[in-house]
């Protein structure tokens, strides 16, 4: 029984009577394959016992030797090209003497045709594969050399909807590369007609012969093909030409169909390529546009294949390749910050991580695409954010140990102040000098008590201030020769005024408890010479105030609390631990900032930053009033348990007395001396500590009224 052998695989498909060839799963002999239409072709046995394949309207068309068919009678030995897939026909053994006759007679002519038929098989299996346009072009020259008899060759495509070449490729059969002498009009004929076009004699075309391009080159004979990507509307992609320098009559009718073959292979090949050519365009042009969107992202970026090849990587990255480790675009990364790759591909991921020195914080985030083809990886320094949760927490905790002082201190001023008077009077009344002495003691102690307290006052901000526009370099000039005599004449003070420093508006006698508190300090790390160095200096927005010394220095565990009430790096009995948070307190308050820098053996260096202000100098700020408690102008505000006894005091001295009873009668609450004793003003009191019915302690103001004698 006749059958189909495919060359490849040597699979062998029995013949019946109609036998049908496509991809399609309804065919009796089904090939998978892209360029095998669902139903191609047919093989049909005839009424004699003969066999004819038929076209069954296939896009690529078949092939008996090297010719393209509709239908043509199979011998015994034919091979058939159907799309990339060879067969050959073998017939039953029941075969007419008339046939054998022919096949014998016909031997050495379909040798060639074999011959043929094999390259363009080889070209198809090649080009089937190749997505790269430029090689694939090449290939395509190549085989035409092999199969025809051309001294050169032109394969060009186009841009689609254009006459824009795209690839080109241009030579001779010993591989030259040809510039110039092909015939434009020829490929503009093909281009308009879309019809192959054939030359056996140049001589014998007048237009052509006119062409100073061929006559400079001596062609002889050309032909010409267009290359048709067979769609539903076939699809103009380009054009192959040859010509022959030899002599007339080099390419012939059948050498034409054959290039027809060729091209009928190469434009399926080259849709695919321009197609893969296209998305790989696209997909450049997106990987471009994702460059130059995270190049300068102030996160890190690294994008990993499934294989941990790196795939895109940022500057952020690269600049801190001796932390996180070095990204090398396409090279194969196995731990980045620390963490193995093979944990972050798959899945997804977030982790802290602490690396390099100094020491950074880094949250790594991972995300793997659904198709897994593709892993993001970003890498958010978090350091300065957490150094600045730090510092704000901080600053909350000085604030409430600020309230909390001050609360206390206004009490404690309360009970000092009356420890103090009744001390005074007790003094007074006593005679024995023992007692007096006694009682002196007494008021030594609540003095000394008192400064602690002021101190404590003036770390909560609860005393009054007077803010005013003063120029910084002025005043620390005024007060050379004071902090000079501060640091001592073992100790070298360097004073450095830049040329223009800004005005800032602040208390001048708190910036000076500022510089005094600093230079104290600097004198107290120094053990015996040194030199203490305090820069005044300017930036855009602030005054700046620099005071390093050559002492001791600090750790940074030490340097961290510096700021915090109540510690101290002095010996005991040196420091109460409250000028340092004062310092803060004092320029967080007027909004400036203040930092140190010290190292052990090396000194240390504070640094303040005070906002400039616009206001013109001299001018003063509005008064801060008094939180809880103290003395506004004239006004006195005791405790009741206070005024109780100065007015006692007061009576004593025949002085009269309107005792106000609600906070709302403060204002109007006075004594008046009498008109012999011409006081030279009314004095107000008021009792404070005790809630005053409709009035809070930041309502009660002073006044002062002339009192006539």
């Amino acid at each position: 029984m006749a059958c189909l052998i495919e060359i490849d695989s040597q699979r062998r498909h029995e013949l019946g009577e109609r036998s049908s060839i496509g991809r399609g799963q309804d065919n009796d002999i089904r090939v998978e394959d892209p360029m095998i239409s669902r139903h191609h072709a047919e093989v049909v046995r005839l009424a004699d016992s003969s066999y004819h394949v038929r076209d069954l309207g296939s896009r690529r068309g078949i092939y008996v030797g090297s010719s393209k068919v509709a239908e043509a009678g199979l011998r015994d030995g034919d091979e058939l090209l159907i799309g990339p897939v060879r067969f050959r026909f073998e017939g039953s053994n029941e075969r007419p003497a008339s046939v054998i006759g022919e096949r014998s007679a016909s031997v050495i002519g379909e040798a060639d045709e074999l011959r043929k038929l094999r390259a363009i098989v080889e070209l198809s299996r090649a080009i089937g594969v190749e997505h790269d346009l430029d090689c694939l072009l090449e290939r395509v020259l190549q085989t035409c050399f092999q199969l025809l008899r051309a001294d050169r060759g032109l394969v060009i495509v186009y841009a689609p909807q254009s006459k824009t070449p795209v690839a080109t490729v241009a030579r001779t059969r010993a591989g030259i590369p040809v510039a110039d002498g092909l015939s434009t009009s020829v490929i503009s004929q093909v281009m308009a007609t879309r019809e192959p076009y054939l030359r056996t004699a140049i001589d014998g075309d007048l237009a052509l012969q006119r062409s100073e391009s061929l006559s400079a080159q001596g062609v002889r004979s050309l032909m010409a093909v267009p290359l048709l990507y067979d769609a539903a509307e076939p699809e103009w992609l380009g054009v192959i030409h040859l010509d022959s320098q030899a002599v007339n009559n080099v390419f012939q009718p059948r050498d034409l169909e054959l290039l027809c073959a060729v091209a009928g292979h190469a434009a399926l090949a080259i849709k695919n390529a321009m197609l893969v050519r296209q998305v790989q365009s696209v997909q450049n042009e997106e990987w471009r546009r994702l460059d130059r969107v995270v190049k300068n992202l102030p996160v890190g970026v690294v994008v990993l294949d499934d294989q941990r090849r790196c795939l895109l990587v940022n500057a952020w990255v690269t600049a801190r390749a001796a932390a996180i480790g070095e990204v090398v675009p396409y090279a194969v990364i196995d731990r980045l910050a620390g963490i193995a790759c093979d944990r972050m591909i798959g899945g997804e991921l977030r982790e802290q991580v602490t690396i390099g020195t100094p020491e950074s914080t880094l949250i790594v985030t991972a995300h793997t695409s659904g198709d897994g083809r593709e892993t993001v990886i970003v890498l958010h320094d978090i350091t300065q954010e957490r150094a600045q949760e730090a510092k704000a927490a901080h600053q909350d905790r000085l604030a409430l140990i600020g309230q909390l002082a001050g609360g206390i201190a206004h009490d404690f001023n309360n009970l000092l102040f009356i420890i103090l008077n009744y001390a005074g009077m007790v003094e007074e009344s006593l005679t024995s000098p023992e007692a007096k002495d006694d009682a002196r003691m007494i008021s030594q102690a609540a003095t000394s008590a008192t400064e602690l307290v002021r101190q404590l006052l003036a770390f909560s901000r609860r005393e009054a201030v007077k803010p005013k526009v003063i120029d910084v370099g002025r005043l620390v000039t005024n007060l050379q020769k004071l902090l000079q005599r501060t640091v001592g004449p073992e100790i070298e003070l360097v004073l450095q005024v830049a040329a223009h420093t800004h005005h800032v508006l602040i208390d001048p006698s708190q910036l000076e408890q500022i510089l005094m508190n600093l230079v104290v300090n600097a004198r107290d790390a120094i053990t015996g010479a040194g030199r203490v160095v305090v820069r005044i200096g300017a930036t855009e927005r602030c005054s700046t105030i620099e005071i390093t010394d050559t002492g001791s220095g600090m750790a940074a565990d030490v340097a961290a609390r510096v700021f915090e009430p109540y510690f101290t790096t002095k010996a005991l009995g040196k420091g109460t631990g409250l000028g340092l948070a004062t310092v803060h307190g004092i320029v967080q308050h007027v909004g400036g900032e203040i930092t140190v820098v010290s190292e052990l053996g090396r000194g240390t260096t504070f640094r303040i930053e005070l906002p400039k202000t616009d206001l013109a100098p001299g001018l003063a700020g509005h008064r801060a009033e008094l939180g809880i408690g103290g003395v506004v102008g004239d006004a006195i505000v005791e405790p009741r348990l206070l005024v109780r006894g100065r007015v006692e005091q007061l009576e004593q001295l025949r002085m009269d007395l309107d005792r106000a009873e609600h906070g709302v009668q403060v204002a109007d609450a006075h004594l008046v001396a009498r008109p012999d004793e011409a006081p030279a003003r009314e004095i107000e009191i008021g009792a404070a500590g005790e809630p005053l019915l409709g009035q809070s302690g930041d309502r009660i103001h002073p006044r002062e009224q002339p009192v006539a004698p």
